[in-house]
């Protein structure tokens, strides 16, 4: 008897995949423990705090789903619009739109009014001598071969520059090529990529083994491959065939990885080489189950559920306001070691600078996607996505069009 296939629900084109808000949502929370545990600076001197600290550490791993989501929508829309009048100029437009307007908006209020009004350090001095790596959208390649900054601040704006680099040329490369030569590019850079980091790693470079594009390209060729593979004859069937599999493989491993070097840091030679593929795969088969699963399901009704999506939908501001506020409420305010220790626990007031933390966050995020962000994407209307020479690829999955373009 034949084994029955997955169900797999249907999507329409231009229709909104709220899974995809809450994976998202998932991604930014992640971030945001890894940033604000360190800045709370808890010392961990009981088990209970221990505990604490090696999970939120893991944060860090966010932005390998962050990329892996941003390949799969952003190929997932370059392949739907291929062959469609002004394609470059409607996604570069759009794309513009969508981040320049806070990422620029941030740049403007750091190094121009700041100075003017606040004394400055001398770690911020330094800052202002290498802004012209944050105007570029190059301050990744910066801190690969100059080390991270001695203003933290502003250094998780490396991803940033990572997406940008990937916006620039990806729309070229999927232009180029078909489907199926877009599926062998994403593996050659899958396995590329772990061959970059081991080099970069091997010559004494072990910072731009984590920041530089190429040496990241795993995850956002995993996102691509999966966009391509949704887009051909069996759609989104072929995700849901190998979704657990390959989650359940890439678990294994990252558990014996953990196990091995008694955790996942990310400084760590295993993780920076196999380690980050690895959490690719896994977020990949995530990203897969997301949208897959059955409507009313389990993980459907998870992934969609108002509190994550709501994180999901401001992530991007989340993402830039975070670690600043972060930064300026333990230097001017308060941090866990500020709080008097509960039984010996700094865990109370760790978790008290995390919830604060997270509340101005948000807050702040709220404000600039209604007052700020969203003027500019209303001039998204001007630039409409259109469906290419392949309609009937596209419709076989529908990208996020409304929230994330």
């Amino acid at each position: 008897m034949l084994a029955k296939e997955p169900s797999v629900r249907p999507l329409n084109l231009g229709s909104r995949i709220p899974a995809l808000d809450g994976i998202r949502g998932i991604a930014i929370l992640l971030v945001m423990l890894f940033h604000f545990s360190y800045h709370g600076g808890m010392r961990p001197f009981l088990f209970v705090d221990e505990v604490f600290f090696a999970i939120s550490y893991i944060g860090w791993c966010g932005v390998d789903l962050f990329f892996v989501l941003s390949g799969f929508l952003i190929t997932g829309i370059l392949l739907d619009t291929k062959g469609s009048n002004n394609f470059f100029r409607n996604f570069y437009i759009r794309r513009s739109l969508r981040i320049f307007p806070l990422y620029y908006g941030v740049l403007v209020l750091l190094f121009l009014v700041l100075p003017r009004f606040v004394p400055l350090s001398s770690t911020f001095h330094s800052l202002l001598k290498s802004q012209g790596w944050y105007w570029s959208y190059l301050v990744n390649v910066q801190i690969g071969f100059d080390d991270w900054p001695r203003f933290y601040a502003v250094q998780h704006f490396w991803s940033l520059a990572v997406e940008e680099q990937f916006y620039l040329i990806w729309p070229v490369i999927v232009f180029l090529f078909g489907r199926r030569e877009l599926i062998v590019i994403c593996l050659a850079c899958i396995v590329s990529s772990i061959a970059i980091r081991g080099g970069l790693l091997f010559w004494g470079y072990p910072v731009a083994a984590f920041v530089l594009t190429p040496a990241r390209m795993d995850a956002l060729a995993v996102g691509s491959f999966l966009a391509a593979m949704a887009r051909g004859p069996n759609g989104l069937g072929s995700l849901s065939r190998w979704a657990w599999p390959v989650a359940g493989s890439a678990a294994a491993a990252l558990s014996a990885i953990i196990l091995w070097r008694r955790g996942l840091y990310q400084h760590d030679m295993v993780v920076r080489t196999i380690g980050h593929t690895l959490l690719t795969l896994l977020f990949g088969a995530v990203v897969s189950i997301g949208i897959t699963s059955p409507k009313r399901s389990a993980f459907e009704r998870i992934f969609s559920h108002r509190s994550l999506t709501s994180f999901g939908r401001y992530s991007y501001a989340l993402y830039i306001f975070h670690h600043p506020i972060g930064f300026a409420l333990a230097q001017k305010v308060f941090s866990a070691r500020t709080i008097p220790a509960f039984m010996g626990s700094q865990l109370p007031g760790q978790i008290l600078f995390i919830v604060v933390a997270t509340g101005l966050s948000l807050t702040l995020a709220w404000l600039s996607w209604h007052l700020y962000e969203a003027r500019f994407l209303e001039l998204k209307k001007l630039f409409p996505y259109r469906l290419g020479s392949d309609p009937a690829a596209a419709n076989n999955l529908a990208p996020n069009y409304v929230s994330n373009s």
